[in-house]
């Protein structure tokens, strides 16, 4: 009995490391030794590995799906009209998804031959709104964005340029979160984790999930999304590497998005990302075939057992709790550990009502916050507790 609770102990501790500590260093060593080869190469043939995009420029049609989004529309829209892209090769489609403020109101100055307004009144969720413009839209390549996101003038062009090679399905541009008040958000040390793992995975051609608030593909690849599919730009990536299409990263093609400063906040949006998570598994579960190579690593690491985490910790803490009741004294200590890991998310979720917690609680409160949040969205996913309508968040 004691020997069996052990090995579960451990082997929920090891997933939790791995996932977290050791993923990182396997895409750090396996992408270091890919440069090597590839640099090798390159400087051998005299040819550069940058992205060149030397030919004609493509048609871009913009997509914007929009709920409620008054506070951010205008800007949206005055930020997309001053891209650093030919006006006459970009489009911008704006679509509501039932709004009920003043969103149609402020972007109606703006509609013309350069933007196109849809008010869809029927509230059906964003797959539907984003499947309808996508329709609409007879430009070559589409672009994804959020109202709440702003691009960097070159974003655009440093997007497209990539797919002038036929074997690149998707390209996802860099997103940078930053707290309403411009500062940095709660969990930017997580962003700058997760930027880390994109761009590693990108340079193995393992990139999985595009930044949903920016990416762009061309609009003969794209598939309509299922109404009921919750997290649609990780679907829409998944489906092009599924087809074989590799998705690529450019750390250039920049946009940054407004989050809630309040970790609480944001609680309710990461229990529906972690409901699509769930959705996207049992969809996609074909790509942990060990024969899709990198693809099924970067997929069982950094999607799967990262889903799995809450699970394991759960885990972690039951089997540790019943090795004290059998009197193991080594799991004395880690029970204290544990707890004492949780204390210090509780107290910085206590700090943070008002605002950012001190910065040694953010770790511990973020992961944990997290993991409850895949946790809840697990249980919503199992119960059907969800469509595919979504809802704002405080922004």
């Amino acid at each position: 009995m004691t020997v069996a609770l052990e090995v579960v102990f451990w082997i929920a501790v090891a997933s939790i490391l791995y996932t977290y500590a050791g993923y990182p260093l396997v895409l750090i060593v396996l992408s270091s030794l890919r440069q090597v080869r590839a640099d090798w190469r390159y400087l051998s043939s005299g040819r550069s590995r940058r992205a060149r995009g030397d030919g004609a420029l493509p048609s871009v049609a913009v997509l914007v799906a929009a709920y409620n989004e008054e506070r951010h529309i205008e800007a949206r829209i005055r930020n997309l009209l001053a891209l650093d892209y030919p006006p006459e090769l970009l489009r911008i489609y704006v679509g509501s998804d039932g709004s009920d403020d003043a969103t149609a109101r402020l972007v109606e100055p703006f509609v013309g031959e350069r933007v196109i307004w849809r008010g869809f009144t029927q509230r059906r969720g964003k797959p539907s709104v984003v499947n309808d413009l996508a329709a609409l839209a007879d430009e070559d390549v589409l672009v994804f964005t959020d109202a709440n996101t702003s691009f960097a003038p070159e974003t655009v062009r440093n997007l497209v340029r990539h797919l002038d090679d036929p074997q690149v399905g998707c390209v996802s541009g860099e997103l940078r979160l930053v707290a309403a008040d411009g500062t940095e958000n709660q969990d930017h040390i997580y962003w700058r984790y997760e930027r880390l793992l994109k761009f590693f995975e990108g340079r193995l051609n393992a990139l999985l999930g595009a930044n949903g608030g920016v990416y762009a593909l061309r609009r003969r690849h794209y598939q309509p999304i299922p109404p009921n599919t919750i997290v649609d730009d990780f679907w829409i990536s998944m489906e092009l590497v599924r087809q074989g299409y590799r998705c690529v990263y450019d750390p250039e093609a920049l946009a940054y998005e407004d989050v809630p400063a309040r970790i609480g906040d944001e609680f309710r949006r990461r229990v529906r990302i972690g409901i699509g998570n769930y959705q996207a598994l049992r969809r996609f579960a074909s790509l942990l075939d060990p024969r899709r190579g990198m693809v099924a690593l970067a997929f069982l690491s950094h999607k799967v057992l990262r889903w799995l985490v809450p699970h394991c910790m759960v885990v972690a803490a039951l089997a540790n709790f019943a090795l004290i009741l059998l009197d193991e004294p080594p799991y004395g200590w880690l029970g204290l550990a544990q707890l004492a890991f949780y204390a210090l998310a509780l107290f910085g979720w206590w700090r943070s009502r008002g605002g950012l917690a001190p910065a040694p609680l953010r770790i511990p409160l973020f992961l944990v916050s997290m993991n409850l949040a895949l946790l809840v969205g697990f249980w919503k996913y199992l119960t059907g507790q969800f469509t595919g309508a979504w809802a704002r968040t405080a922004r």
